[in-house]
């Protein structure tokens, strides 16, 4: 029985990942795997809307896929894709939907997933590389959103998406190695899985700041990857540390949808089984006595769970776990939150005095720089920092709040 255009795109959407895996592992190429499956997805929407979907459609594609492989190697043809197999299935990572819709085969799916991201992370690439390359070509995320994770313009991302690509189809060798084999890449998927988890806890999407389901996805490949590899410490670091985001997340968003700050949180809404369980996996981390960043950030996220009131919190702890964090991972990013936690332990002054011109390029210190600004009186220069922090806002929600906060700010001035 034929069946309609609409179901079928989704039965592809769902098979994507499976079947991309299998093919990768004949065609020993990530390149030459997305030709294939694009050419089964092709003559799937050409002939399953007609005659009906197949009694094992993953079997069919995987076999079809097969078969357009070998013709193009026989016609030495090798085509440049404008645009991936997923795109033209989907906008979002197609499996994503089909993991939350289908608990109980979403498994299958995260470690077929977490196979592919393997097999982005080649040795040839730089961590951020694999990291974008993974992000686009796997999991599906758009170029501008891969662009905000990493703080560049759309424009420099494509570019690079485009060397990577190129490069990996040069040498020929981009396969999914077995675990054992592929230490060297655990540091580029910890990158993938916490960029995708970040996608999720405060997104480029105007309609949707929070994407819970990419919070849950990151989550499960943090298991699967802890699985894997359970005396990495910054691999059970990585866990704890999302684990513990998540158990807050119920209460970052108002009943209009609106963000809520951290110090304004209903923190009766935050899960203490989660909390719990971040807790255990981080104490297991620093257990092996090699600290790393990942390990230092979960610590920070673990003294705000802990604290039953935003007045009780020990910032002063936190601004020392910066300043290590600093020392061995010296990012705009650190820096800014280390200021934050200083002004708060010991007073504006103190942390405006780290906001030097180095961190410039660092959207949020714009934010920081303006709220700290603030708190000492001098409004004019608030207000400045935060219009510069409006126009590089992740998405509509946050914008929203900057601009009242400079409304509020320029009526006191007229007061």
């Amino acid at each position: 029985m034929a069946v309609e255009a609409v179901n079928v795109a989704g039965d592809l959407r769902a098979l994507y990942p499976r079947v991309l895996a299998k093919t990768i592992a004949f065609t020993c190429g990530l390149a030459d795997a997305e030709d294939a499956v694009q050419d089964a997805i092709e003559r799937a929407l050409e002939s399953w809307p007609r005659t009906g979907a197949p009694d094992s459609p993953e079997a069919w594609l995987v076999s079809v896929a097969a078969n357009c492989h070998r013709d193009r190697l026989r016609r030495g043809k090798r085509e440049e894709r404008h645009a991936d197999a997923l795109a033209a299935l989907a906008k979002m990572s197609p499996w994503v939907q089909g993991a939350i819709a289908a608990p109980e085969i979403a498994r299958g799916w995260k470690d077929d997933l977490l196979r592919l991201l393997f097999a982005c992370c080649h040795p040839s690439l730089d961590t951020g590389e694999s990291a974008a390359l993974a992000l686009a070509t796997v999991l599906g995320l758009s170029s501008l959103e891969i662009a905000q994770a990493f703080v560049v313009a759309p424009r420099s991302m494509d570019q690079r998406l485009t060397r990577a690509r190129r490069r990996l189809r040069e040498r020929g060798d981009y396969e999914a190695p077995r675990a054992e084999n592929a230490r060297d890449r655990v540091d580029a998927v910890i990158a993938v899985i916490r960029l995708l988890f970040n996608e999720g806890y405060w997104s480029t999407f105007d309609e949707a700041p929070i994407r819970g389901e990419l919070c849950r996805l990151a989550v499960g490949l943090g298991r699967s990857l802890r699985e894997t590899y359970p005396s990495e410490p910054e691999v059970t670091g990585l866990l704890a540390l999302m684990v513990l985001h998540e158990a807050r997340r119920a209460a970052r968003l108002d009943a209009t949808g609106a963000p809520v700050p951290l110090p304004e949180q209903d923190r009766s809404l935050w899960d203490p089984e989660a909390i719990a369980e971040g807790t255990a996996l981080l104490e297991a981390a620093l257990h092996a006595g090699v600290p790393g960043p990942l390990q230092l950030e979960a610590a920070i996220s673990a003294i705000h769970c802990r604290a039953k009131t935003a007045a009780s919190t020990d910032w002063q702890e936190i601004a020392e776990l910066y300043a290590l964090l600093e020392r061995l991972q010296s990012t705009p990013a650190v820096r800014v939150n280390r200021a934050f936690a200083v002004a708060r332990a010991h007073g504006a002054r103190e942390g405006l005095a780290l906001l030097d011109d180095s961190i410039a390029g660092y959207p949020y210190a714009h934010l920081v720089r303006g709220a700290l600004f603030e708190e000492l009186g001098r409004d004019e220069e608030a207000i400045a920092s935060l219009e510069q922090a409006r126009s590089h806002a992740r998405n509509e929600h946050e914008a929203r709040q900057i601009r009242e906060r400079i409304a509020r700010l320029r009526e006191k001035g007229r007061s």
